[in-house]
């Protein structure tokens, strides 16, 4: 299929400052980046994919989250979705999770193709940085099998955490915790229109969750617009994104959320 609506398809960048309580004073001014809905297919140019990757890097991030679906459907694009995200490096380390369509192409190679590259992945599992801040991933609701037992283990429900999940309504389930977490999945719409958009956002089951952020009781959620297309080589009203959080000390505002959207000057 041509990708010719996916080579004119810009980037947008968008900022956001982000209050967490009992944040380590070491894990102050840490800078997320996140990625997220990939889809390596011949409905989604490599051209984006780079354009996207050297965002993050000239972004500089401290570490770098990747939420799920670097492919669509076919099995061959694993290996060349491994490639073009070779480049991606932060001092803290690149982690990453599943999305469903990983699961329904091949989820082993996926893992194994990104961990060569130096993508961590935490499935159900989490870890603490160097700088005391604690990540935590958890599984695809769809095709995956979610245990937040072992996401969560050893950390208190009150503890701050960056949690990374696929579908945005998981984060329904862990609501009571202290956390930002990033999701994407619904590609902020993808085709946004009036109806049809609504519409397609609950069939894949994300509810209401579009895009951009949400607050459920104590956590923060964002659900980033990411980057390549499903089934059709454009978006209609729902720009690719790459997002970059900055985490503050939550004395400074109390659980204020301040994001600031900028646009990338990345068009293909």
């Amino acid at each position: 299929m041509p990708n010719y609506f996916s080579k004119l398809t810009k980037i947008d960048t968008t900022f956001h400052d982000v209050h967490l309580p009992g944040l380590p004073d070491t894990a102050v001014g840490t800078r997320i980046a996140h990625l997220t809905d990939i889809h390596r297919s011949s409905t989604t140019s490599d051209s984006v994919i780079e354009a996207a990757v050297a965002l993050i890097l000239k972004l500089k991030p401290d570490v770098i989250l990747i939420t799920g679906d670097f492919v669509s459907f076919n099995c061959k694009d694993i290996a060349p979705c491994a490639e073009l995200l070779a480049p991606l490096e932060a001092k803290l380390g690149v982690f990453a999770i599943l999305g469903n369509h990983d699961y329904t192409s091949d989820s082993e190679q996926v893992k194994t193709q990104m961990s060569k590259r130096g993508i961590r992945f935490l499935i159900n599992k989490n870890v603490a940085l160097l700088n005391g801040l604690v990540l935590a991933g958890i599984d695809d609701d769809r095709e995956g099998k979610i245990d937040l037992d072992r996401a969560f283990e050893g950390i208190n429900v009150a503890s701050p955490t960056v949690t990374m999940i696929h579908n945005p309504v998981v984060a329904e389930r862990i609501a009571d915790r202290n956390a930002l977490v990033l999701a994407g999945h619904t590609h902020g719409g993808q085709v946004n229109l009036p109806l049809i958009v609504e519409t397609q956002v609950r069939r894949i089951g994300a509810k209401h969750y579009k895009a951009g952020w949400f607050r459920l009781e104590e956590a923060q959620l964002y659900v980033n617009r990411g980057i390549g297309q499903v089934l059709i080589p454009f978006r209609i009203n729902s720009t690719p994104e790459v997002a970059l959080f900055t985490l503050r000390d939550h004395s400074s505002a109390a659980g204020k959320i301040d994001a600031r959207d900028h646009n990338a000057n990345t068009g293909r």
